[in-house]
């Protein structure tokens, strides 16, 4: 189950949503992982011919969660 993006299908396009919007979309651990999965599986489906990323919220993507990485140093 994905918990930091949202995808949707329309046809040939698949729609990769990054969804954590009370961060501005920041990319944590779970996020890179999610996301690896899921355009690695996408890519291996000859049918979806476009990938849109997009971001929920008012920002696309805030870049690294600062949080996070301060965890990851400790």
């Amino acid at each position: 189950m994905l918990t930091t993006i949202e995808i949707e299908r329309q046809s040939n396009v698949a729609w990769v949503w990054l969804s954590r919007p009370d961060v501005r979309n920041a990319f944590d651990d779970v996020m890179i992982r999610e996301l690896t999965e899921t355009f690695v599986a996408l890519g291996k489906d000859s049918s979806v011919k476009v990938v849109v990323l997009a971001g929920r919220g008012q920002s696309f993507c805030a870049g690294a969660d600062l949080n996070w990485m301060k965890r990851m140093s400790e």
